[in-house]
């Protein structure tokens, strides 16, 4: 894991919705767990994020 990585896996666990949405997705989709913590990861300051089905990425 990156450092960048284990910040981005500080700020989810560090936020109670963050946390509870990564916990969901790395239990019942884990790639779409690992593009959640990439863009969290790369996006330190988002705060609304959702998924773009078109794009199949998360945007903020």
């Amino acid at each position: 894991m990156t450092k960048k990585e284990q910040q981005g896996l500080n700020i989810i666990y560090g936020h109670t919705g963050k946390r509870q949405v990564y916990e969901t997705f790395k239990r019942n989709d884990p790639e779409l767990a690992k593009k959640y913590l990439e863009f969290i990861s790369k996006n330190q300051t988002a705060i609304y994020i959702k998924w773009d089905v078109e794009k199949k990425k998360f945007t903020s």
